[in-house]
């Protein structure tokens, strides 16, 4: 997917506000925003917006530099706060692996590259009622019940414990989740997602903090796996951007939250989407 003009102003937003995070002082963060304004003519729109935002975030997300560490941590706490009760959604449910890859899909709303506030009580007000605008899930839903192994390339800090727990409903045999090597954004890292109490051999590293995944430097082993997996189940935007167009068939999970993705899918923002990528297709 290649990124569109209506693309930039957002992702400078994305910038100054892990800038303002960071709470640098005012002169670097002045100095910051006008070498990123200054930087952009050179960025080709040809690469995916997750990678064109990515070559803009570098300028700050640099020794180790984590504006929203306490932002995850609030998230991953929240979430943690509802999980019982979206559990018991999924009890209750007359399909319940549908209603955990629903609950996965709206946990898509923690994205601190989109909004500036986040509200985790917007899954529980919503679990009830939400829908598939774009619904590929029965397909998902039978590869799954036949699956041995699942590839999960999850997003965001906080969303990735329902990620864990529609994998775990799902119940395919062998099951590895792709986190990214470094913060950046609010995504989650394999060591957050270890602290977390995931399986440290369950979990691998994308190899860098790219956001969504960059088909040029991506781990090895992480393609490898995609490669044999029965599956691959993909969250997020960013990850949408890098794999619709990409090389990797995959189901994609996501809310949307931006026209221009909008477009690309042909549904509206703020759809829940559960959609079948087949590489080469000339309509997603």
């Amino acid at each position: 997917m290649k990124s569109d003009p209506r693309c930039i102003p957002c992702l400078v937003r994305q910038l100054e506000r892990s800038a303002k995070a960071l709470h640098l002082p005012q002169d670097e963060f002045d100095a910051l925003i006008a070498r990123a304004r200054k930087e952009i003519p050179n960025i080709p729109l040809s690469l995916p917006p997750n990678i064109y935002s990515t070559e803009l975030l570098r300028m700050l997300y640099q020794g180790g530099a984590d504006p929203y560490k306490e932002e995850k941590i609030r998230h991953n706490r929240e979430v943690a706060e509802i999980l019982p009760f979206v559990k018991r959604m999924v009890e209750r449910s007359a399909d319940p692996k549908k209603t955990a890859l629903l609950a996965a899909s709206l946990g898509n709303i923690i994205d601190l590259g989109t909004r500036e506030r986040i509200d985790t009580g917007e899954i529980r007000e919503f679990l009830e009622t939400s829908a598939f605008e774009r619904d590929d899930s029965p397909e998902l839903l039978k590869r799954a019940e036949e699956a041995q192994t699942l590839i999960y390339v999850v997003d965001n800090a906080g969303e990735v414990l329902l990620d864990g727990f529609c994998a775990e409903v799902l119940g395919v045999p062998q099951t590895v989740f792709v986190a990214k090597s470094s913060p950046i954004l609010n995504d989650v890292t394999v060591k957050e997602m270890i602290d977390l109490g995931f399986h440290p051999d369950s979990v691998v590293s994308t190899g860098s903090n790219d956001l969504g995944i960059n088909w040029q430097t991506l781990n090895p082993e992480v393609r490898k796996l995609m490669q044999e997996a029965d599956i691959v189940i993909v969250k997020g935007h960013a990850n949408f951007e890098s794999f619709i167009d990409g090389p990797q068939e995959a189901f994609l999970l996501l809310k949307i939250k931006c026209q221009v993705v909008a477009e690309k899918i042909r549904e509206d923002c703020g759809s829940l989407v559960c959609m079948h990528y087949l590489p080469h297709a000339s309509t997603p």
